[in-house]
């Protein structure tokens, strides 16, 4: 059965200045964006905010979802939420100000209809609608699109999230309780920004995929958690961090070619943090698709060229072999990405890989020693390569079944 969503955004914030719950900011981000990419994410099409009036960052948020490629749709009334949902549809209700983790919210999505989502009442505040004298409202439901039409049928002045949330319990929806054992499992519904502070550091602090390579870990991992914290709050997309760092790694290969070789250098060293920074912006907005971004497949064969102007600029001094030491290095290369993708290779984080190939050529580059550093990789790029096919290749071991 479709599913769709339908996000209450219509609440004041409690802040001094003003505005909507659904506008208070998250990870540089309004609070509706991530609630919309929530919803987007569980597979609900469409999204449907309901709003009373739009406001100029309520209005700002929506133009960036759809410049991203999301579609929300804006109801002004009950009525124009039920023309944009079908009856038949399972229906994800979003309280306005909520803040769930995708974990809570798949959990929901994978019950059948009529559900909510409740707290034990000891363990939160008013800020949570009271369902009985033991449980309160998290801010989540999942209920049927017949609900929605037949409340929209009889509502006048009434807030639509309490009419359907009470419409569900009189119709006896379940009950799914969360009760905090984990420190993120009690969805927040946030009022004012102070509210948000606390989860944001959270969010900050798992807003990272997991490390591809030893630099990433070991050198790198505390400059693009620093960078990726005071690039947070600005209007800078993971898209535009990608773009900054294929930008370094030509201009590292001019560089290379005009026989700069340590600005060349430079530059590819600088380029190297910026994909991790990328990819953890992109997951702390909830960006763009799982997976590898177009800055993770593009920056390895940036980086081919950049190994050749470098063979290029040596090649005038030190002869032709240098092409071979680039070439044994680039395919040597290619072939251990071919061998270890999707495989679970034993010592995978320490192969090579150009972030890593980099800073180890960085004190032979100091020491004016180019040749031997080429070297070094490529006896470094060979082994990874045949570390890696012969645990992927290895014969399994015998079952004793």
């Amino acid at each position: 059965m479709k599913l769709a969503a339908l996000i209450a955004a219509y609440h004041e914030a409690d802040d001094p200045g003003g505005g909507l719950r659904a506008t208070l900011l998250i990870a540089g981000r309004t609070l509706l964006e991530r609630q919309v990419r929530l919803a987007v994410a569980a597979g609900a099409d469409p999204v449907v905010i309901a709003v009373e009036r739009v406001t100029a960052p309520l209005g700002q948020a929506v133009d960036r979802l759809r410049a991203e490629g999301v579609e929300p749709i804006l109801a002004r009334s009950a009525a124009e939420a039920a023309a944009a949902i079908a009856p038949e549809a399972r229906l994800l209700l979003f309280g306005d100000g909520l803040l769930a983790s995708e974990t809570v919210i798949a959990r929901l999505v994978a019950s059948d209809p009529n559900v909510l989502l409740t707290v034990p009442d000891a363990r939160v505040d008013d800020r949570y609608e009271r369902i009985d004298a033991h449980s309160r409202w998290a801010g989540l439901a999942l209920i049927e699109g017949t609900l929605l039409r037949d409340t929209a049928a009889m509502l006048r002045d009434w807030d639509l999230q309490s009419t359907l949330l009470r419409r569900a319990v009189q119709a006896g929806a379940r009950e799914i309780s969360v009760r905090g054992e984990s420190e993120d499992e009690v969805p927040m519904l946030a009022e004012t920004g102070a509210d948000l502070a606390e989860v944001e550091e959270r969010i900050l602090a798992g807003a990272h995929t997991p490390a591809r390579d030893w630099v990433s870990r070991y050198l790198l991992g505390g400059i693009e958690q620093a960078a990726t914290r005071a690039l947070m709050p600005t209007s800078v997309t993971p898209n535009a961090v990608g773009l900054a760092a294929t930008l370094l790694m030509a201009f590292s290969g001019l560089a290379f070619i005009q026989d700069w070789l340590l600005l060349g250098l430079l530059f590819f060293l600088l380029a190297t943090p910026l994909e991790g920074v990328g990819d953890r912006l992109a997951a702390l907005r909830l960006v763009g698709e799982r997976g590898q971004s177009w800055w993770s497949a593009m920056l390895p064969v940036l980086a081919a060229g950049v190994l050749l102007a470098l063979a290029h600029a040596l090649s005038d001094t030190r002869g032709w072999g240098c092409f071979v030491l680039a070439g044994v290095i680039a395919a040597f290369s290619v072939a251990l990405r071919i061998e270890t993708e999707g495989r679970d290779v034993p010592g995978k984080i320490a192969l090579a890989d150009p972030k890593g190939m980099a800073w180890l050529l960085l004190p032979f580059g100091v020491a004016g020693l180019w040749i031997a550093g080429l070297v070094v990789l490529g006896a470094y790029a060979v082994g990874s390569f045949f570390w890696a096919q012969h645990h992927a290749h290895r014969p399994a071991a015998p079952s004793h079944d």
